[in-house]
């Protein structure tokens, strides 16, 4: 911990700079004593330097050290140790002092163990205030950098979800054309690796399982108007391999493209024999 600066109040010279020179501060870790023979000189001294704790007479002319630290507490807002030294204990100071959150008091002439081990435990208050500040904001700041972490996950979540759907758009409109995980994550700009979670993450497939799933679903649309021979099919799809074409169609569908040519063919011409005679029936009850 730095060494700390203590603030030394009092009217009687005498007894303010006996404690400035007998007590061991440097022992202490007081790096800095400071001394003020009223509450205006006092005041100055907390405005302009660092005070970390204060020993204060109560016992002044004009303003008392009850009034100086009604002022520390209410104007400056500073919670600092503030222990009072005074010639006689009072109720009433003491009611005032406890409203005010005064550390302590020792009786004058103060003995310079007691005023030693006052300071000590007035150190430890407020090196045990300074942890606590220091958890607390680190407490916050650790829940800012995870709000921020969220925010910043929501927005790349979203950002990479239109990527991902743009890039399926392409896929759906170019499944004719050589299509390839790296080249799409480059045109994606993202790293291919990468890409690929985000796309399995948003489709529930691979890129290159998703391409093949498209191409096969258009490949049995286009065999099932009967107009396309089966390599012309595959050519459409982006397969300059035929077999390559069929082993993938085999794998999908479980049948050859022909097969499933045929299928189709027997399944719309039973539906044309079922209309036609339902044609009919409706013809023959007309008449």
């Amino acid at each position: 911990m730095n060494k700390l600066t203590i603030l030394i109040v009092d009217d009687e010279m005498l007894s303010r700079k006996a404690l400035v020179s007998g007590v061991d501060w440097e022992k202490l870790g007081i790096g800095k004593v400071l001394d003020a023979s009223s509450a205006e000189a006092a005041r100055k001294y907390f405005m302009e330097e660092r005070v970390d704790l204060a020993l204060i007479d109560i016992e002044m002319p004009g303003e008392s050290g009850l009034d100086l630290l009604e002022w520390v507490r209410q104007e400056a807002r500073l919670k600092i140790p503030c222990a009072f030294l005074t010639c006689h204990a009072s109720f009433d100071y003491a009611q005032t002092a406890i409203r005010l959150e005064r550390f302590d008091y020792l009786l004058k002439p103060a003995v310079y163990t007691e005023v030693e081990a006052l300071v000590k435990r007035m150190i430890e208050s407020c090196t045990d205030a300074v942890e606590r500040q220091q958890v607390e904001e680190y407490g916050r700041q650790y829940l800012r950098e995870k709000e921020m972490d969220g925010r910043k996950y929501e927005k790349e979540a979203s950002n990479t979800g239109d990527i991902v759907d743009e890039q399926i758009q392409y896929i759906r409109t170019h499944l004719f054309e050589k299509l390839s995980l790296t080249e799409l994550a480059y045109k994606a700009g993202l790293n291919p690796n990468y890409f690929n979670k985000v796309f399995k993450a948003r489709t529930g497939d691979t890129v290159n399982k998703f391409i093949i799933n498209e191409r096969m679903q258009l490949a049995a649309s286009l065999l099932q108007k009967g107009n396309l021979k089966a390599y012309a099919v595959a050519e459409l799809v982006g397969y300059d391999n035929y077999s390559h074409f069929v082993n993938m169609f085999k794998k999908t569908y479980g049948v050859s493209p022909d097969q499933w040519r045929g299928k189709n063919e027997g399944r719309q011409a039973a539906v044309l024999i079922h209309s036609v005679s339902l044609l009919s029936g409706s013809a023959a009850a007309g008449t």
